[in-house]
């Protein structure tokens, strides 16, 4: 028996099937890019529905810890993926306010604790948690004098005396500032030029990667509604065809 291979069939049909997934990566880089300007990090949503989420919710997840902190008046926090719970007894309750936000440190400092998570830097005092600074922090600590400092995705090291006001810390924006003119001397490695000709840094600097995705994702889509339509109309054609 011959084997009739139709190239064309294959790609009309290879291309219908993949549409829909280049449609949402597409889609979802572009969202990626702008996640900062849009709030997407902060917008709940009810995705229960999807077959990766049941699978996730099928399993018993414990809390993943990243931080601990006991304070000076005996309170225990615990900073988790999942959130920051403060311990009762033998029992971790949730702080509603950081509810659902990755915590990743603690510090205490005599105007109150401190805490850095993924929404930014929030300040406790009297019991009560309040996001002073919105950002994506990663690390804190507190300082002989009193003040505390963070570290800020995008901003640096900010540091505060009253844990609701911060700016960058003077001395060490200075000191690496210096650092950055010795790294810029560093040759450029193969692997680096890959993967910023991948997130389009090669082309538009760092500031500029979201050009590049926005491209990228937008020929995406723009490919994956097109074939469609391209599909919808052969088959209309075809049908008219056979009816006449």
């Amino acid at each position: 028996m011959k084997l009739n291979f139709k190239a064309r069939s294959w790609h009309t049909w290879g291309s219908l099937i993949l549409a829909l997934p280049i449609l949402i990566v597409g889609a979802s880089a572009i969202f990626i890019a702008h996640k900062k300007a849009l709030g997407t990090e902060e917008i709940p949503v009810a995705a229960k529905w999807l077959p990766g989420y049941r699978s996730m919710g099928d399993k018993a997840k414990g809390i993943e810890a990243r931080a601990a902190l006991t304070t000076s008046a005996g309170t225990t926090y615990v900073g988790s993926l999942q959130g920051l719970y403060r311990l009762d007894g033998d029992q971790l309750v949730e702080v509603e306010a950081l509810a659902n936000t990755q915590v990743r440190a603690l510090a205490e400092a005599p105007f109150g604790r401190i805490a850095a998570a993924k929404s930014g830097i929030w300040l406790e005092t009297n019991g009560q948690w309040q996001r002073t600074l919105k950002g994506d922090a990663w690390n804190a600590s507190a300082r002989p004098d009193g003040s505390v400092i963070v570290s800020l995705k995008d901003k640096g090291l900010m540091t505060s005396t009253d844990g609701r006001q911060w700016q960058p810390d003077a001395l060490l924006a200075v000191a690496l500032t210096s650092a950055a003119s010795t790294q810029a001397d560093k040759p450029l490695t193969l692997g680096k030029l890959i993967m910023d000709l991948h997130t389009g840094q090669a082309f538009f600097g760092k500031d500029g990667e979201w050009i590049w995705i926005d491209l990228v994702g937008l020929a995406m889509c723009l490919l994956a509604l097109t074939g469609v339509y391209m599909w919808w109309r052969a088959e209309k054609r075809k049908a008219a065809l056979t009816a006449g």
